[in-house]
This record gives C-alpha cells, sequence and structure tokens, in this order.
C-alpha cells in the first residue's frame, strides 16, 4: 500500500473542498459539545426513545412481539424479563 510509504501522507494536496470539510468538521464537533452542556435532558430523552425503537424492531426481525409499554419498563426500569422471549 502506497499510504504506508514514508513521506506519502505529507506529499499529499490538500485543496480547498477538503480544508473546508475539515473546518466544518471542527464547527460541528463544537456545536456538538455546545449542545450536550445546554441540553443533556433532551439528549438523554432521545437516547432512551432509541434504545426503545431499536429494542423493539429487533424483536420484530427476530419475530419476537413484545408490547411497547413492557419493552419500556424491561428497558428504562431495568425490570426482570418474565420468559425467554423477554430475555
Amino acid at each position: 500500500m502506497l499510504s504506508f510509504e514514508e513521506g506519502f501522507i505529507e506529499s499529499q494536496q490538500l485543496n480547498q473542498r477538503l480544508l473546508q470539510t475539515i473546518r466544518l468538521l471542527g464547527e460541528y464537533k463544537g456545536k456538538q459539545e455546545l449542545f450536550k452542556q445546554q441540553a443533556p435532558q433532551v439528549l438523554g430523552t432521545l437516547r432512551q426513545a432509541a434504545v426503545i425503537q431499536s429494542t423493539e424492531s429487533s424483536n420484530r426481525i427476530e419475530g419476537i412481539t413484545v408490547p411497547r409499554e413492557r419493552i419500556k419498563k424491561l428497558v428504562t426500569e431495568k425490570t426482570t424479563p418474565r420468559d425467554r422471549s423477554e430475555q
């Protein structure tokens, strides 16, 4: 692979588009950090919703049907599963 050769990276051209993309990545990272500091409850709520939806979708793929409310209890309250399918 050429990318492992000595001096390969140093010899690469940085065009305007690449520099702009790098700058935008830094800008978005700063915005993300600010949002994490200013709205941690919103991010926590979104994360919880994503985990519940992901669990529900995974179960559906495997042919397991569990009511949404039961999934919420299992995920958020760490309720003990009743049977094998809930595990």
